[in-house]
Order: structure tokens, then C-alpha cells, then sequence
């Protein structure tokens, strides 16, 4: 009898002290977090605007680049004059040679985590496309979970008008999450049967014996002589989007910026990879 009240105290002890360690570091947690808002202030978004369509609100960033823009030392432009049989050669695709440039989508996402599934929440999507002589680039960011829908039929429409997609690995991950948050909110969208030209394979089979790696940094420094300065790694994006979902401290300002490096590494990508090789 002795031995089982024992028994007993020493696990309501257990769950106690458990409890008091939890409730510790949750203060601890929000110790931090107030230190990170006073020491920070409320983290800005970058200048943009409230979209408003069928499904509600978010928000929108625009920005417009000249052709001639320099990425690091290549110029947006390039993609014009690139050897489309080399293209479409590297795509293993002999339609790649007839794609209109100002037909195609060049598409980044950012979300709140990197397995996968349909709880992974696409938080931000930047979009190039071609308007007259400039490159305009759209990112659709959440300010809230309920702006979601708003900010998925965004993307829908402008798939619609742009139904050739680029990416840098999108066939295996962008395109899916945005798929499975598409159809959670009943948003109507042709993108896992878009044209779709991933980048990340081109470059595999035009680079991979001349490069250590074909991640996209590397490509950025070696191909198009741009180097990333501060840059907050895609990895702890998920995390800085949920604190500033939370409380306003998390760095959005950088993740907006890591997504645009993104999009306009494609454009310059595409370039180079259709470089002539005579």
C-alpha cells in the first residue's frame, strides 16, 4: 500500500514539476518576444497596396524593372536572344522552342514549411511577367491567414494570363503546395497541367560537371555574378513569417526581398542558360 501512494506521489511530483518547466519556458518565450518588439518595433511591410477581388483581401507588392536592368552582371533582356534549340535540347522538350516569353510566368513561393502537405501554407508568391518593355514583378503576401483565398486567386488569374510557367525546382515543390491550398479553398486553377520549364534541371545537365552544386545561389554567383548580402536563408523564412503573424517582430521586410532575388535570378537564368555556345 506504502509503495503504491509512493509510486503515485512521485508521478503527480513528475507531472508538477513538468508543469512548472513548461509554464517557465513559455514565460521565457514571451520574455523574448516582448524584448524582440521593444528592442525592434513592429517589423514594415515594404510599400504596396490592398487587392481586393472575389475572394477577399491581401496584400500586394508591385514593382517594375526596365529590360535592360542589370541581376548582378546580366541583363534582364538577355532571354531574347537566347539559342532556343539549346533550350529546348537542355528542357528535353521540343516545344520549349516555339514558348512566347510574354506568355510565361516566372513564379517563387514561400511557405511555412518545406515537407510539404496540404496544411503548408503558400504565405508568399512572387510573379515576373513581361509588360511592355519592362519586367513587372508582383508578390502577394498574407497578412493574415483569412487573406489566403484572395491572394491564391490572384495567382490563378495571373496563370491564366501568363500559362507558361518558370521555376527553379516549382515541378516538384511550388506548383504542389500551390495546388493543395488551391483546392482547400475551391479555387479553380490549371496549374499542375501548365506548361511548366524548370529551370533547376536545365541547369543540372548544362552545369553539373563544371559546378560543385546547382543550387541557386551557386548558380547566382558563378552564371550571373550575383552575390547575396544578408540574405535570410528560404529556411528560416517560415519561422520569421509565423513571429510576425504572432507579434509583428519577425524579419518579413527579408523575406520579401529573398523572394524577389528569386524571381529576377530566373529571368537572368534563362538567359544564360540559352546562351549560344559558338
Amino acid at each position: 500500500m506504502k509503495r503504491r501512494f509512493g509510486t503515485r506521489l512521485r508521478r503527480a511530483f513528475h507531472r508538477d514539476t513538468a508543469a512548472k518547466d513548461e509554464a517557465a519556458s513559455l514565460r521565457e518565450d514571451l520574455r523574448r518576444r516582448h524584448s524582440r518588439i521593444v528592442e525592434r518595433g513592429r517589423v514594415e511591410l515594404p510599400d504596396g497596396r490592398t487587392l481586393e477581388n472575389s475572394r477577399g483581401k491581401c496584400f500586394l507588392r508591385e514593382l517594375r524593372y526596365p529590360l535592360d536592368h542589370l541581376h548582378g552582371a546580366v541583363p534582364l533582356d538577355k532571354m531574347f536572344d537566347v539559342d532556343r534549340p539549346r533550350l529546348s535540347t537542355l528542357a528535353k522538350d521540343p516545344e520549349v522552342e516555339h514558348v512566347g516569353f510574354d506568355q510565361c510566368l516566372f513564379l517563387d513561393t514561400e511557405t511555412t514549411g518545406l515537407s510539404g502537405g496540404a496544411g503548408t501554407v503558400v504565405f508568399m508568391v512572387g510573379m515576373g511577367f513581361l509588360e511592355g518593355q519592362h519586367l513587372v514583378v508582383e508578390q502577394t503576401f498574407l497578412r493574415s491567414f483569412s487573406e489566403e483565398p484572395a491572394a491564391l486567386t490572384h495567382v490563378a488569374e495571373r496563370l491564366r494570363q501568363f500559362p507558361h510557367l518558370v521555376t527553379f525546382v516549382g515541378k516538384s515543390f511550388d506548383r504542389h503546395r500551390l495546388a493543395a491550398r488551391m483546392v482547400v479553398h475551391k479555387v479553380r486553377s490549371q496549374i499542375l497541367l501548365a506548361p511548366h520549364l524548370d529551370l533547376y534541371y536545365l541547369a543540372r545537365r548544362a552545369w553539373r560537371d563544371e559546378l560543385p552544386d546547382v543550387r541557386l545561389q551557386t548558380l547566382e554567383k558563378h552564371k550571373l555574378g550575383m552575390f547575396r548580402r544578408e540574405d535570410l536563408p528560404g529556411a528560416a523564412a517560415p519561422v520569421a513569417f509565423l513571429d510576425w503573424i504572432a507579434d509583428g517582430s519577425g524579419p518579413v521586410d527579408r523575406i520579401f526581398e529573398h523572394n524577389l532575388l528569386d524571381v529576377l535570378s530566373l529571368v537572368a537564368l534563362l538567359g544564360e542558360l540559352g546562351k549560344s555556345q559558338d
